[in-house]
């Protein structure tokens, strides 16, 4: 025999196939025990006991109204559409409340905290992304400057290492470690370090300016885990997009456009114009060209383009990004690798034209 279990917000019914209540487990009068049973994804208590209950009565096949795991779920049934309909009266005749009244305030009380749970939910997980590439270029701006700085100040005791070392990282990695140019083990630096123009600089000057410089190192470090958390969230978020845009891009282009559901919902030219704003707005203003092309411009495909090129390489790619978007936001399904073949051979069918 079959029983439907209709899960309301005043407690779990049990009906037959002819909608007759053979049995009613209630829920706790308070609020937030009752929002906890209707979002749970697994059998709550009260289910439980009426499917024993039910069993012993030789019922053997089980129909719910709310979907949780291992149980045979069915949408808007007969008895699902009895119960709804019944609700006022029902809760009143199993004393869940004593008058209409009541039972309007105690729906309009769980009503607000699902909508609770609602608001919580819908801070996506892209938002995530958009912050971390927020801060990841924030960072940047504040090493720069601060790498800046240090050249300039330890250019006053060692300027020909600021000629002869281009890669900002490893400058503040250096002052860092050694300090003083005398203790610099470095091969290339040695010879300049012993006859060296700059000024004796004291140990107390020493060590305030490695302290500096071990912060920037730290800046950079934190700047490197920050990427790896981007990627991360990324593949978990849009994985077809970050495979196409790679991480930093995908991860622009998604705060550009205010998250990966607005994304989405654009059109492949707006995607290919995004970041050209300013550009756009003078063209249509009767001044500069047409732009061909906004933040994707840095992309590895553009950038290999021949400059004839560009504008159509940027038209291929921005189509494949936006299909790549929608596939991220509305299905989940992992299709990078199709996506990404096609968009080699359509480039490739551009460049030989």
């Amino acid at each position: 025999m079959r029983a439907y279990i209709v899960t309301s917000f005043i407690g779990c019914f049990a009906l037959d196939e002819n909608n007759r209540i053979i049995s009613f487990k209630p829920f706790p009068k308070e609020v937030e025990k009752i929002v906890e049973r209707i979002k749970s994804k697994k059998l709550i208590k009260e289910e439980i006991e009426l499917v024993e209950e039910l069993k012993q009565k030789g019922f053997d096949e089980f129909v719910f109204s709310i979907e949780r795991e291992g149980v045979k779920f069915e949408k808007e049934t007969k008895a699902e559409k009895f119960v709804k309909k019944s609700l006022p009266e029902l809760a009143i005749k199993y004393k869940a409340v004593k008058n209409l009244a009541e039972f309007n305030q105690l729906l309009t009380k769980i009503g607000i905290e699902l909508t609770k749970e609602k608001i919580k939910k819908a801070i996506e997980r892209d938002k995530l992304v958009i912050q971390t590439v927020n801060a990841i270029d924030e960072l940047n701006r504040v090493i720069n400057i601060f790498v800046e700085r240090l050249r300039e100040w330890y250019s006053l005791h060692f300027p020909e290492m600021d000629r002869m070392i281009k890669n900002h990282e490893r400058f503040a990695k250096l002052v860092s470690q050694f300090g003083s140019r005398e203790k610099i083990d470095v091969r290339e630096l040695k010879q300049f370090a012993e006859k060296s123009m700059g000024a004796d600089f004291k140990a107390e000057d020493i060590r305030i300016i490695q302290s500096f410089a071990s912060q920037i190192v730290s800046l950079y470090k934190l700047r490197d885990s920050l990427e790896k958390y981007l990627e991360k969230i990324l593949k978990e978020v849009a994985p077809n997009f970050s495979e196409l845009a790679g991480t930093i891009l995908a991860a622009k282009l998604i705060a550009k456009a205010g998250g990966l559901g607005k994304l989405a919902r654009m059109a492949s030219s707006t995607i290919q114009l995004l970041g050209a704003e300013k550009a756009l707005f003078r063209y249509l203003h009767g001044r500069g060209k047409v732009p061909k092309h906004g933040l994707i411009y840095i992309h590895p495909l553009i950038q290999k383009a021949p400059k004839k090129h560009r504008g159509k390489v940027a038209r291929a790619l921005a189509s494949k990004l936006s299909m790549a978007a929608k596939i991220d936001f509305y299905s989940k399904e992992d299709k990078s690798k199709e996506l990404k073949r096609e968009l080699e051979e359509r480039i490739k069918e551009i460049l030989k034209s």
